[in-house]
């Protein structure tokens, strides 16, 4: 049996105890061995693997992945295990003690999953353990073998298990997969701010100062913490992987892994686009992992746990991450400003934005924002991006109603203290309830045009209350266009559109608006684009070869459809692709002035 204590006391029952092994990087697996202490009550005990990942609404059938699985008695004599479904074993125990070993596949470099190599090694508990059916709430232990002779050291916000090198405890499960391992050579930095010790722990190839990326940590959480009056934890580990690409981040309670693409901070653009993640990710140290729908905790690790709020837990998350790094000073007022004006036209012209409610769009989240189908674009938006934007008119109507006193971040800091703080779960009636005591009346009609509705959304008449000029402009117009120039950059944003998207990189369609020319031309998804008016062309040459003509011209598109040549004629119209500009208003009036510098947090 393990070397880890594995007894309970009269209060505590004896823990499961897990040790994880990486005998050899290169092969990519995990050798994992599970004891499970004796259940006396039971004759039989069912052994779980979980099929998804908290925080991530897409089952993935982690149990794929493991292999060789065995399960012996305490003198080493096998036991019988018999497969109910695809994920449960049901084991002859006879109420003793079992052990339960196996092999788990780790080659998927994500923060939902586990990868192992020569450099590195990492796992998201869903990934990687079992758990025994109806003992979630018992204790866990867990000992990690590093592989021998690479001098690699392990990071969790798992607290020690006593002074056992690398010997870790969760109170439960639950806690056991909410915190994510990182095992290798990667740097170690740490940071204190209010009474709290975070954690850096950066692997991977970068161009980044860290000094630049713990300075970004530090104001980030200290302004996340302004909102909120402190942090609900001693002990914070940020594990930040440096890869090819950015791929995104993982919230849990204690800890967070974010995928940022290493060398993309060859100028400030990269730090900002970090800050924004952290800020993301930090922001659900409250926002979802403590304030949280019912059914986000305890979770049901087997199949999907439905909710309608995610527009709340990720959407409102998402724009506040930006009010949070504007407070922090990593974006400065003109930046804040400049990321509406690009990202709420980007918003503005899907063509699935008003097609399904935000609080089915949550609902639906396990069967399409993760798997989304060829007509994902059209006909539907993500409670992500649209949840952002009605964030941001939540907050500018509170603010409307107080005269800029009080917004979106105190309906979260009265959900705190009211239900997050005292792990009492939350409803949508509660968040109306917050709102309406932040706003001093009802805002059940925000709730019902924009949450259950497909009014469309009053992002730019809410702008200009709060002080800015927020309108359309001509594409790429300076704020100090003269007139003599107008005629020519009008000319310039009515170039003719054709309305396909093509594939990154590729000359293959991967959508086409509803109504467009490409459209009513009979285009569709994944024809494979050869000519423009027999002109060849590639992904960086077709929309150049669009633009050479103008609105109502026509044109002949030549392209593949299933191998076979075909020729269609679009009659191009002109772009509805509209630039905004926005930009304080120098004769805005004292109510919008306050609106605008409470929304800053001046």
């Amino acid at each position: 049996m393990p070397a880890a204590d594995s007894t309970g006391s009269a209060s505590s029952p004896a823990p499961v105890v897990y040790r994880v092994a990486i005998p050899e990087p290169n092969s990519h697996a995990l050798q994992v061995q599970m004891d499970v202490p004796a259940l006396p009550a039971r004759a039989t005990a069912t052994i779980v693997f979980p099929a998804w990942a908290p925080g991530s609404y897409l089952v993935r059938d982690f149990v794929r992945h493991v292999y060789d699985l065995r399960v012996v008695d305490r003198g080493g004599r096998v036991l019988p295990a018999r497969r109910l479904d695809k994920q449960r074993w049901e084991i002859g125990s006879g109420g003793r003690a079992f052990r339960v070993t196996y092999r788990v596949f780790a080659f998927e470099a994500s923060v939902r999953t586990s990868f192992v190599d020569d450099s590195h090694a990492y796992w998201n508990g869903s990934s990687v353990f079992f758990f025994v059916d109806g003992e979630v709430a018992r204790p866990c232990h867990v000992l990690v073998a590093p592989p021998a002779g690479r001098r690699w050291h392990v990071d969790t916000a798992l607290p020690p298990l006593g002074a056992r090198l690398n010997q870790f405890r969760a109170a439960d499960f639950d806690e056991l997969v909410d915190s994510p391992f990182e095992v290798g050579k990667h740097a170690l930095l740490r940071f204190r701010a209010g009474g709290a010790t975070f954690e850096l722990a950066l692997y991977g190839r970068s161009n980044a100062d860290p000094r630049r990326l713990v300075d970004i940590l530090r104001r980030v959480v200290t302004t996340t913490a302004g909102i909120f009056g402190g942090y609900p934890f001693k002990r914070y580990l940020f594990i930040v992987h440096a890869l090819p690409v950015h791929t995104g981040g993982l919230e849990h309670k204690a800890s967070v892994t974010m995928d940022i693409a290493g060398l993309s901070f060859e100028d400030e653009t990269g730090y900002q686009r970090f800050a924004d993640l952290a800020a993301h990710e930090f922001f659900h140290v409250w926002n979802v992992k403590r304030i949280r729908d019912r059914v986000l905790g305890p979770f049901d690790y087997t199949g999907e746990n439905y909710t309608r709020l995610l527009w709340f837990h990720e959407g409102f998350t998402d724009y506040l991450a930006n009010v949070i790094i504007q407070r922090a000073g990593v974006l400065s007022e003109a930046q804040f400003w400049k990321w509406i004006a690009e990202d709420f036209p980007k918003y503005a012209n899907r063509p699935g934005r008003n097609v399904t409610p935000l609080d089915e769009l949550s609902f639906e989240a396990w069967i399409k924002l993760y798997k989304p189908a060829e007509n994902h674009v059209n006909d539907t938006v993500s409670y992500y991006e649209k949840g952002l934007w009605a964030g941001l008119v939540l907050d500018l109507k509170l603010r409307a109603r107080t005269g800029g006193a009080r917004g979106l971040p105190d309906v979260f800091r009265r959900l705190w203290d009211r239900f997050g703080a005292h792990d009492r779960p939350i409803d949508e009636a509660d968040v109306r309830a917050a709102t309406a005591a932040v706003a001093g009346a009802s805002m059940d009609d925000f709730f019902e045009r924009y949450i259950h509705g497909l009014d469309e959304l009053p992002v730019l008449p809410l702008l200009r209350k709060a002080g800015l000029v927020a309108r359309e402009r001509a594409e790429w117009e300076p704020e100090d266009a003269g007139p003599t120039r107008r005629d020519r950059l009008k000319e310039q944003r009515l170039r003719a559109w054709s309305g396909i998207a093509l594939h990154p990189d590729r000359t293959l369609i991967r959508t086409v608006v509803p109504g467009s020319p490409a459209d009513r031309a009979g285009l569709t998804f994944n024809d494979d684009l050869v000519a423009v008016d027999g002109d060849r062309v590639n992904a960086a040459t077709f929309a150049k070869r669009i633009a050479d003509h103008r609105p109502g011209d026509t044109c002949a598109i030549t392209f593949f459809r299933r191998d076979r040549l075909q020729e269609a004629t679009l009659t191009l119209s002109e772009n509805p692709e509209r630039k905004l500009l926005v930009k304080p208003d120098p004769q805005a009036s004292k109510t919008a002035l306050a609106i605008r510098r409470g929304w800053l947090g001046l």
